[in-house]
């Protein structure tokens, strides 16, 4: 038995954007943190910082691994290891690195900076608003009023979606301390109308991204933005398109996002080898996991997606989405029991629906537990509603089945 995942809608990243600023695209400078800090190791730290400057983000990284180990009070080797792990696309170890070094020195507006634009990258916007929103209260150590208008830029944009007025309020601070910024030419209005409906923000962002990209075509942040909006106006093959030709040579981030837009095209042919690409360099990151065991799902290749989606879960335990893919495939690998788990793993963070419903009596019938099994049918039922007439069949044959009579 098997019931088509149309059973479950599932919940997709919506990144709308309502500023028209373009994101932030360069990574704060490197620099000693003010203040006074523990033991410095100015050998180690200068032989990886020339790893850095010669793009060689993989070799400072081994080189910087070791060294927050024995030097852990350390906030430099901690900022320069975020910094690597964030140009190798290792978001989630590029957060946890520049956390540690904002948590050793506070008030190094660089770190902070780093922070906010490493969630902000990976969809952490409530998080990232958190931490900028520290940020500007700092002072660069470098870059004076122009590095500060960039974080008010960065926090602008993170707040558009949720709070337009505010986002506003701090795009006007940026431009306060640095006018000549492009994001505040006369030509550049600061924010979409967020009056409008959904539909209209989208496309007068789309507009407003294609103004600009014709005068600055090479802009990868602002090419990044119009895939995201295209994408969100459901044209996920003008959007994938759009990626592949700006993605040159490739960058780990924008990598991301092009593999996550073939899964969403259903392209999982050309999804699972980007996936295990960004896997091999980020093999801790429960969303790539997530990712290749959707793509490999969709393939038929059940034993390996479960086996991704394991790793997902394991590595993140409220990646509530995960949950449900991992049922589907356990049931298909008649893997009832880890089906059952997943199920209940899910619903501590998110609603039942008909087709959760559905994978749990399919598993307690197959398990041979007939009471779970004709509460979930009958649960399954009253939910579907009519809305998959196959499954609502075969529920009825089996409740007759293994109810008495």
């Amino acid at each position: 038995m098997g019931m088509n995942k149309a059973g479950v809608n599932k919940t997709v990243l919506v990144r709308i954007l309502a500023v028209a600023l373009l994101f932030l695209p360069a990574v704060a400078q490197k620099r000693t943190p003010s203040g006074p800090q523990t033991e410095i190791v100015p050998d180690a730290l200068q032989e990886a910082e020339e790893l850095l400057q010669k793009q060689q983000y993989a070799q400072a990284e081994a080189k910087l691994t070791p060294l927050v180990r024995t030097h852990a009070g350390n906030p430099q080797a901690w900022f320069d290891l975020g910094y690597a792990q964030s140009h190798q696309g290792k978001s989630t170890d590029a957060i946890a690195a520049y956390q540690k070094a904002v948590e050793l020195n506070p008030k190094w507006f660089e770190a902070s900076l780093n922070l906010g634009l490493a969630l902000a990258k990976s969809g952490q916007s409530s998080q990232a608003a958190a931490v900028l929103k520290n940020t500007v209260q700092l002072q660069p150590a470098t870059g004076g009023n122009q590095a500060l208008s960039g974080a008010w830029q960065l926090l602008a944009q993170v707040l558009s979606p949720t709070d337009p007025k505010a986002a506003a309020e701090a795009a006007h601070k940026a431009c306060e301390l640095d006018p000549s910024s492009s994001s505040c030419s006369a030509e550049a209005p600061v924010t979409i109308d967020s009056s409008l409906p959904r539909e209209k923000r989208l496309a007068q962002a789309e507009e407003l991204l294609r103004k600009h990209l014709a005068q600055n075509s090479r802009d990868l942040a602002a090419q990044v933005q119009l895939s995201q909006v295209l994408a969100d106006e459901g044209k996920l093959p003008e959007a994938i398109a759009n990626l592949e030709a700006a993605n040159t040579p490739a960058d780990p981030a924008v990598t991301r996002q092009l593999a996550e837009l073939y899964n969403d095209n259903k392209q999982y042919d050309k999804a699972v080898p980007v996936f295990q690409q960004l896997l091999a360099s980020n093999a801790a990151d429960p969303q790539l996991h997530m990712g290749l065991g959707v793509a490999l799902e969709h393939q038929l290749k059940y034993a390996e997606a479960e086996a991704e989606l394991l790793q997902a879960v394991q590595r993140k335990g409220d990646l509530a989405n995960a949950y449900y893919e991992l049922a589907y495939v356990a049931q298909q690998n008649k893997h009832f029991e880890l089906c059952l788990r997943a199920l209940e793993a899910r619903a501590k963070y998110l609603p039942e629906v008909a087709g959760t419903y559905w994978l749990r009596a399919v598993a307690f019938d197959s398990l041979h537990a007939y009471k779970p099994a004709a509460e979930n049918y009958r649960l399954f039922l009253s939910t579907s509603a009519g809305k998959a007439p196959d499954e609502e069949f075969k529920a009825r044959h089996r409740l007759k089945a293994i109810e008495p009579q």
